[in-house]
């Protein structure tokens, strides 16, 4: 139904309009029990071969939604209704944030990709607040995990009139994570230090991605803090930055965001200067799974690897995990293939996990991978952190 009749209609319509109005329809359909009842019957689908617990969460299922659709937190009741095994929202920011001018999205449709140009709109969490408080009765087990944007606030800019400095910025982000820690607003923190269509990426240097980490080290929480990190062609650089994040209390990294530079990947569409933003989907998808095998390789001892990029079926999932992700993220998946992909991905996930011989999906993780030291089993540092001893 979705390939030959709503996919169609979705794509005659432009892709920002899509946008607004899958968010629109989401938030009125997650009020409703019945609907609600309807979409996990015809599409969710668990099993205890998926199920993991990862920092002392329960993950029914490693397949989440990668940060960026869900712009303000305001679709997690859905997300688990369609299958999600975790759903991430933001983007956010301390302050409200227009983003970048509009159209944020250019679909590439022989590609399967999109051009993202958002520059990380939000609401700000004064108001992304009300919105998980309305919906939290509606969320049985889905973890949540929300997005920090690495960028300084308004308000820091215009007293500034200009660059603002490194320290500011810092503060601004620890300004927003204490906020998300103080309200009990999210499961899990995720640090998106590597936005490439937001101005600047000032933490993608490990100088000040040290500067950073070591502000939030003085947070006070019992909450895990993943790192997003930067689709970096240069792996020294790429690496640098993982020294920086295993020093600091980071239980975990995602791998990785948009790429942008697109003489790197093969386009099978128009694409001219003017349209701007980095490439999601398919032109990811290889080079994050290499990516993922570096930092499972080199950390899978120390951090939970989040594998993102180009998944459109189980075996890219599966290929992400034994790479050494413990869990993935999608998005422009659903645009191509539709909501009901969750539900296909994690049936047939768990028939390839039995198929490898294996009880649990966690005995995937890294199975491809070439140690040049094995990988110890152990239990990933503790996220708890006193202020005081650090």
């Amino acid at each position: 139904m979705y390939k030959y009749i709503i996919k169609p209609i979705l794509f005659f319509l432009t892709p920002d309009f899509t946008h607004t109005l899958i968010v629109a329809c989401g938030r009125i359909v997650q009020t409703i029990p019945p609907v609600r009842w309807m979409i996990r019957k015809m599409w969710r689908r668990d099993n205890s071969v998926l199920q993991q617990d990862i920092h002392g969460i329960d993950f029914l299922n490693p397949v989440g939604l990668s940060a960026g659709f869900d712009k303000n937190v305001q679709l997690l009741p859905l997300m688990e209704d369609v299958g999600f095994g975790f759903a991430s929202g933001g983007s956010v920011t301390l302050e409200p944030r227009q983003g970048n001018p509009r159209p944020w999205f250019h679909r590439l449709p022989n590609t399967k990709s999109v051009v993202v140009f958002a520059g990380m709109p939000n609401k700000g969490l004064a108001v992304i607040s009300k919105y998980i408080e309305r919906n939290r009765h509606r969320v049985k087990s889905t973890p949540s995990v929300i997005s920090v944007a690495a960028i300084p606030n308004k308000t820091t800019k215009d007293k500034l009139c200009g660059e603002v400095p490194l320290p500011d910025i810092v503060n601004d982000v620890k300004n927003t994570t204490e906020y998300i820690i103080k309200h009990n607003l999210a499961d899990i923190v995720e640090i998106n230090i590597s936005c490439p269509n937001a101005g600047k990426e000032p933490f993608i240097e490990p100088k000040s991605l040290e500067m950073l980490l070591k502000a939030l080290d003085k947070i006070p929480r019992d909450v895990p803090f993943w790192v997003k990190m930067p689709h970096l062609y240069n792996i020294k650089q790429f690496d640098s930055l993982l020294r920086v994040i295993i020093k600091h209390n980071i239980q975990g990294v995602t791998v990785a965001n948009l790429v942008k530079d697109r003489s790197r990947v093969d386009v099978k569409d128009p694409l001219t200067d003017d349209i701007r933003g980095g490439l999601s989907g398919e032109p990811t998808r290889q080079h994050s799974l290499e990516l993922i095998s570096h930092a499972y390789k080199k950390y899978g001892d120390k951090l939970t690897i989040v594998g993102v990029g180009g998944i459109f079926s189980a075996k890219d999932a599966y290929d992400k995990i034994k790479a050494g992700a413990s869990l993935v993220g999608l998005i422009t998946g659903l645009f191509f293939e539709g909501p009901q992909l969750i539900g296909r991905i994690n049936k047939e996930l768990a028939e390839l996990v039995r198929a490898d011989g294996f009880s649990n999906i966690s005995e995937a993780i890294g199975v491809d991978v070439k140690l040049t030291k094995k990988v110890k089993k152990v239990p990933k540092k503790s996220c708890k952190n006193n202020p005081a001893t650090v």
